[in-house]
């Protein structure tokens, strides 16, 4: 069911708004290499009159993770710290004599079955209140809370939101049988979104977020199913003679996806619409040719093709019909997907025997490999304010799904269930799971 984090909790109050558009710049997230900012996390204080809990460390650890995943914040050591901060106020010369540039702090207190939780984020640098919120629920709002906050202080600090409201579909593997599942995007709340007892592969989200398409098979062959977030078994809208392949929605163009066919007797990149009807050949390749990956405007679409002998990435001008091969030296590179922010196209491709992570400039230049080892890296999603990437590596011996910034600064492991998760993919914003 899709529920916006907001309806998850109480807002009581707001206490202070974000830095307006105007305020000082720190972090810029058009940059993967940005500089980190020190910023002091101090333990989550009882509130006046409330009794000790330990609610309060749980929640300074989960917060410390949350915004660990972005990459942007060295935290600092709290043996530095010189006290905790105070309730009534901030010393701002006492935490900017430690380093601090950033400061967030927190009180909280349970009473009658009511969880309160202040959250505040100071600029020690110029001597201000960032962003303050306080939340009623109950504890099991605790992460709602953290990762509603989250969103508000990379608003404060980027000028945008980040991932906190997002989840990832993938493929779980538990013997011969794939199904599609859904994940939190720190890889809690895991559950089985689809049932159908056999092989679901390749999913793939549309831009609002209410849907996931995936490959299943039907009759013994893989046909194009679109499932609702809401609930239900999906709906099969592809089922032509052949395969059914790696869906792809259309930004910008309702109801539009693209997805690799072989009815023809090639296999080729169609267009349809959600009712099953071809709207368009996209591509016209006398090999295989599949994976669409669709820029943020919709108007150009990245895919795999081996019409050279090795399967290379392509961008094709859906306008013009203009195709262009943009990798070279690889052996083989697939799975291309198109950053939100456009400028970057993330894909795998066979480096020194394993196959690695690598991003391109959609006009072929500035290619870099970001993952290393024998584990490798496969299967590369984008978050959708594009400074991460979700991707497979079986490092641990089976495939695992793992978390990395755009620059390739690894981050975390997302999954540790049995099996193999692969292929993951990243939802828009506004939703998580139930």
């Amino acid at each position: 069911m899709r529920r916006p984090i907001a309806l998850l909790i109480i807002l009581l109050s707001i206490l202070a708004l974000a830095a307006p558009a105007t305020a000082r710049v720190y972090i810029d997230i058009t940059q993967p290499f940005s500089k980190k900012l020190p910023l002091a996390l101090t333990e989550f204080q009882n509130l006046p009159g409330a009794t000790p809990d330990a609610i309060g460390a749980k929640g300074t650890g989960m917060l410390k993770r949350y915004l660990g995943y972005t990459g942007l914040f060295d935290f600092m050591d709290p043996k530095s710290f010189l006290g905790p901060p105070k309730l009534s106020g901030v010393d701002y010369r006492r935490w900017s004599r430690i380093g601090a540039e950033l400061l967030v702090s927190g009180g909280y207190k349970l009473e009658g079955g009511i969880f309160t939780l202040e959250l505040k984020l100071y600029d020690i640098t110029e001597g201000k209140l960032l962003v303050g919120r306080r939340y009623d629920g109950r504890t099991k709002d605790l992460g709602a809370m953290l990762a509603r906050f989250s969103d508000d202080v990379m608003l404060a600090l980027t000028g945008e939101r980040s991932i906190y409201s997002t989840m990832i579909a993938f493929v779980g593997k538990r013997e011969r049988v794939k199904e599609i599942y859904l994940m939190r995007f720190d890889g809690s709340g895991v559950r089985q979104f689809s049932h159908k007892g056999d092989i679901s592969l390749y999913p793939a989200w549309s831009p609002d977020g209410a849907m996931v398409a995936y490959s299943s098979y039907v009759n013994r062959r893989p046909a194009i199913v679109v499932h609702a977030l809401a609930g239900g078994s999906g709906k099969v809208v592809l089922n032509k003679p052949g395969v059914n392949l790696t869906p792809a929605f259309r930004p910008g163009h309702s109801g539009q996806f693209a997805a690799a066919l072989s009815y023809t007797g090639k296999n080729n990149i169609f267009l349809a619409d959600l009712s099953g009807k071809i709207i368009k050949r996209l591509t016209t390749g006398w090999g295989i040719e599949v994976g669409p990956s669709f820029s943020p405007d919709g108007k150009r679409m990245a895919y795999v093709s081996d019409r050279g002998g090795n399967p290379q990435i392509y961008i094709l001008d859906l306008d013009t019909g203009a195709n262009r091969r943009i990798t070279f030296g690889h052996k083989y590179a697939a799975n291309p997907s198109w950053s939100p922010r456009g400028d970057r196209i993330a894909y795998q491709a066979q480096v020194k025997g394993a196959f690695q992570v690598a991003t391109i400039r959609p006009d072929g230049s500035d290619m870099r490999v970001l993952t290393s080892g024998w584990g490798g890296g496969e299967d590369p999603t984008w978050s959708p304010d594009g400074r991460l990437i979700a991707y497979t590596s079986r490092g641990t011996g089976r495939y695992q799904i793992y978390l990395m910034t755009a620059g390739g600064e690894f981050i975390t492991r997302l999954t540790n269930l049995k099996g193999d998760q692969t292929d993951p993919a990243w939802s828009p914003r506004g939703i998580m799971v139930k």
